[in-house]
Parts: structure tokens; sequence; C-alpha cells
């Protein structure tokens, strides 16, 4: 699998992220490192998700 490849597949199962999950997520990380990609990536998903309510006016 190439890195183009594998980088739309990650994005693919980030976007299905709960974000009931994100405790037990941080909780599981091996460092701090990964602790502020798993925050960076469900703030990113979380964002989309506040673009796509706002644009479609559900808010």
């Amino acid at each position: 699998m190439s890195k183009s490849e594998a980088i739309h597949e990650l994005y693919e199962t980030c976007k299905e992220i709960n974000f009931d999950e994100t405790d037990e997520l941080l909780m599981s990380a091996k460092d701090d490192d990964e602790k502020r990609f798993i925050r960076a990536v469900t703030d990113c998903v979380l964002q989309n998700k506040q673009r796509r309510v706002i644009a479609e006016k559900r808010f």
C-alpha cells in the first residue's frame, strides 16, 4: 500500500471516530506525541462536522 493510500484509509477511519471514545483513545496512547495526534485528529473531525452543520443551517 502506498503512503497516499494509507493516509486516505486513515482519514476514512478517523471520520468514523465516536467522540464518546476519545477518553479511551487518549488513555491507550503510548506517549504524549500520540495523545497530541489523537487530539489533533478528533479536533479536525469535529471541526469538519461543525462546518457541515453550519453550511446546512442545522444549528
